[in-house]
């Protein structure tokens, strides 16, 4: 195990051509800073023993004081769509790719400071993030993780007493950010769309010696790595359909080319089962609607698929572009009916009635699926009417139902019940319980930030939890909207 001063470096992207980046020395926060929390499961990614960290260099390390011997800080070049219309002029605006760490196991492991201050991609802004935000992906991703949906990891945030204008005046504040790598779809469009074919050519050679060795010999290397990255990326965004999450902005310089969940703004979970729900008070026109991110994400891998058409042809791409709907699909119906323990294609009407139930009631269907794996038949029938004070003969009838096809599945109950609990978590990363966390950081006290993440790294077992995490929003409760700033 090993200190902050003692990482090895690799920098593997550093040794790419100019062109791909800016070398940058991340701007210091100013005033009176403070760490704010740390995860020991992302420490443990990069051999990190927090035991003999000294608490100070770390907090240096995310303010922008001290950079550990080896790293080679720069801001990344690449461009995007932004909901739907394609923007030259992208890049780290606000985060500096710190440099590359490889463990005992010989993996590699990006370090990304985000709101290290401004970088040539800023656009005219500061560069700086803000507390709340902060909280919100050091939480969130965290708590993918432990949901066994695939994301980023989260090392640490830092707090400075440094004002900065977003919505009204807050704390600028710091995330490490943890990944294999932050190549996104967008590094491929901005070589593509510059007419770069070398510099497109280069950038294929890396992602595929680095990430993808596997495709070496293969003989259409672009088209063979659409696939992987695709076959990624349907399991993702299935994922995040099955347990309800919402992205809130899901450009194509948001997608990372690992399939993993990226770049977390204004995300959610619903709180209600609402198929149309929208997270984002800027997506005016519910492009990133909860129930459009399947879609959203194929038109994504499209854009990727284009991208990559000069190292390849179209009839290669295309073919795989043209299997996205069937693997994702069968991606889908596997988890959601892993969920209420029944058969993935001969019980899937089941599973279409239920969310139909979910969607009629505005019930909040995380709980009443827990409830269901613990056999709470009576209060998961209470959740279902609901608000709306539903009628539950339409629910009695499918529970009947259910009760029938979840039995034949699974006939031992108590296994059925330890298996059921494995998949539908008692506790999310909800909207409110996240904001309860920031109220009181913004406070000074950063004692709820550093509880939940403790709380969050068991989803699925109920000790050690509160009343109240366990809970869901109050009733008459409005999904909220967020923006990108959160």
């Amino acid at each position: 195990m090993k200190t902050l001063a003692q990482l090895t470096f690799s920098n593997r992207y550093s040794g790419l051509p100019a062109s791909f980046y800016q070398q940058r020395h991340p701007g210091p926060l100013q005033g009176q800073t403070a760490l704010v929390a740390v995860s020991s499961d992302a420490a443990a990614l990069l051999d990190l023993d927090l035991c003999r960290q000294d608490q100070q260099q770390l907090l240096d390390l995310l303010t922008g004081h001290w950079l550990p011997p080896g790293a080679s800080p720069l801001a990344m070049k690449y461009a995007g769509h932004q909901f739907g219309v394609y923007n030259p002029d992208l890049g780290d605006g606000r985060g500096l790719l710190l440099g590359e760490v490889v463990n005992c196991q010989g993996e590699y492991w990006d370090l990304h400071l985000k709101g290290a201050g401004q970088t040539a991609y800023s656009r005219f802004a500061d560069g700086r993030a803000v507390l709340r935000s902060s909280i919100r992906e050091f939480l969130g991703s965290e708590a993918l993780h432990h949901l066994g949906i695939p994301t980023t990891r989260a090392l640490a945030i830092a707090v400075s007493s440094e004002p900065v204008r977003r919505e009204r005046y807050e704390a600028a504040a710091t995330l490490l950010r943890l990944a294999p790598s932050h190549i996104r779809f967008g590094h491929f469009e901005h070589f593509c769309y510059q007419g770069d074919r070398t510099g497109l050519q280069v950038l294929l050679d890396f992602v595929i010696n680095n990430l993808y060795p596997q495709l070496k010999d293969h003989p259409d290397p672009a088209a063979g790595l659409l696939a992987e990255v695709q076959s990624r990326t349907v399991r993702l965004v299935a994922r995040w359909q099955a347990y309800g999450f919402c992205h809130g902005v899901l450009n194509t310089d948001n997608m990372s080319i690992l399939g993993e969940t990226f770049d977390f703004g204004p995300f959610a979970f619903l709180d209600h089962y609402e198929p149309g729900y929208v997270c984002n008070h800027s997506d005016d026109r519910g492009r990133y609607a909860f129930n459009r991110q399947p879609g959203i994400v194929h038109w994504n891998l499209v854009c990727l698929g284009q991208a990559l058409l000069p190292l390849s042809d179209e009839t290669s791409i295309r073919a795989v572009l043209e299997r996205f709907a069937d693997e994702y699909q069968q991606q889908y119906q596997q988890l959601m009916a892993a969920r209420l323990g029944v058969d993935a294609i001969q019980d899937w009407p089941l599973v279409v009635r239920f969310l139909a139930l979910c969607e009629a009631g505005a019930a909040d269907w995380t709980r009443v699926l827990r409830l269901l794996a613990e056999g709470q038949l009576e209060r998961a029938g209470r959740l279902m009417q609901g608000d709306r004070n539903q009628p539950l003969q339409e629910w009695s009838r499918w529970l009947q139902d259910w009760q029938q096809r979840v039995a034949n599945h699974w006939p031992d109950a108590e296994v059925r019940r330890k298996q059921l609990c494995r998949v539908n978590p008692c506790v999310l990363p909800r909207t409110g319980m996240l904001q309860q966390a920031i109220s009181l950081a913004e406070s000074g006290d950063f004692s709820e930030v550093n509880r939940l993440l403790a709380v969050l790294r068991d989803p699925f077992d109920p000790d050690g939890k509160l009343p109240g995490d366990l809970a869901g929003p109050p009733a008459g409760a409005v999904s909220p909207v967020l923006s990108c700033s959160s």
